[in-house]
């Protein structure tokens, strides 16, 4: 009798070793095709809906996870619905069972699908433009980024395109580099870039320049100085010296040949008020004790940026060490400025939004680099292409 039901026995254990095995590789399948939709989602939405996109990175992830379960050959069918906004990933694979159940199930044995939707919008609030650096994107010792509504971007296909070291922390909804990233897990909160993204162009390209007349003053520098200020042309730069309050009146800075300086224990109101920088030496300092609110204008030819340099200008380092830049409402746009934060303290928190589109951002020391989106609290126009745009995934099935 024994000798009888031995098979038998040896049959019901073998078929229970396959369906447990059956099961574990059908939900790290299942894994896999959800985070093949969700990725393939981003890719294609960044992308014009492209299939080729979505494939690609199907394939590469599935190839980065081969041999996890079953005979590690998974193949892959990928159905993008641009006016749905949605991407449908299958996979399929073998199971290769130990025992018996083979004779029970077809080929393939497991098969399993993930849709992933584009509903909710996304905002931009970072663009590194350059394209080549190692790290148009940059963050290091302490510095963060608290981004967690909206993108940053990196346009270099260098393969650190985007960095974060030493204890630098760099949280956003989505970081985004053209090439690499360097850095570990740690230092963008767990959530690795997605690389090999596509260019972003500049927003901001076709925005037209105010334009700049006669000088107002000339190499104008107010120390000990307690009253307000009018826009116009300031040729040879703008120095607020220590120990100085002043308001500026609404309307257009412009900053020509030479900086914007406002030094340690000073403070500079200016609401309704947009930076045009342009000629030598065009750029602006805000020193380490300064106070800096700035709220863009909401109407005329700086509608919505806080700081704008002028595209034929060189190379130029923009630097921010204050730490009282609490509010900074609008875009910054430096198409070939380096915007360079070495603060020790929040910087823009108090902002309602702060969106960034510069040559190079790179974050040194301490600061705290908040990004808002709250773009209904102010009347602060958002410019085309920063701001809400594009698409968050989730996953409807």
């Amino acid at each position: 009798m024994s000798a009888i039901l031995a098979p038998v026995f040896v049959g019901v254990a073998g078929a229970a070793v396959d369906f447990n095995a059956l099961m574990t590789n059908k939900t790290n399948l299942q894994e896999m095709a959800d985070a093949a939709a969700l990725a393939s989602a981003k890719e294609a939405s960044l992308n014009g809906w492209s299939p080729t996109a979505a494939m690609s990175i199907v394939n590469g992830l599935v190839e980065a996870n081969k041999g996890s379960g079953g005979d590690g050959k998974v193949s892959a069918e990928v159905d993008v619905d641009a006016v749905r906004k949605q991407i449908k990933v299958t996979l399929a694979q073998d199971n290769h069972p130990y025992f018996v159940a083979s004779y029970f199930v077809g080929t393939p044995q497991i098969v399993v699908s993930s849709t992933a939707r584009t509903n909710n919008s996304s905002n931009i609030c970072v663009i590194g433009l350059d394209r080549a650096d190692t790290a148009t994107v940059s963050l290091d010792t302490n510095a963060m980024i608290s981004a967690q509504k909206c993108a940053v971007y990196s346009n270099s296909a260098s393969t650190s395109g985007v960095t974060s070291t030493g204890n630098a922390n760099l949280i956003a909804q989505l970081t985004c580099s053209a090439g690499g990233y360097g850095g570990m897990a740690k230092n963008f909160n767990q959530q690795l870039p997605l690389t090999d993204c596509p260019v972003v162009s500049d927003p901001l390209a076709s925005r037209p320049a105010p334009n700049v007349g006669a000088c107002k003053e000339k190499d104008a520098a107010y120390s000990h100085y307690i009253g307000s200020l009018q826009p116009g042309v300031y040729c040879g730069g703008l120095s607020i010296k220590s120990s100085s309050e002043v308001t500026l009146k609404p309307g257009v800075y412009i900053i020509k040949d030479g900086p914007l300086i406002i030094e340690s224990s000073s403070t500079v109101e200016a609401k309704g008020v947009g930076f045009y920088f342009t000629g030598t030496n065009a750029s602006f300092l805000f020193e380490s004790s300064s106070q800096v609110d700035i709220e863009a204008p909401t109407s005329g030819p700086l509608a919505g940026l806080v700081a704008f340099q002028d595209r034929t200008s060189p190379e130029t380092d923009f630097v921010i060490t204050s730490n009282k830049a609490r509010k900074l409402i609008g875009t910054i746009y430096l198409p070939n400025g380096n915007l360079i934060i070495a603060a020790n303290n929040k910087v823009a928190d108090g902002s309602a939004y702060t969106a960034i589109v510069v040559r190079r951002l790179q974050l040194s020391k301490g600061p705290n680099l908040v990004l808002n989106t709250d773009y209904n609290r102010t009347l602060v126009p958002v410019p085309e292409g920063v701001g809400p745009q594009g698409s968050t995934p989730r996953l409807v099935h």
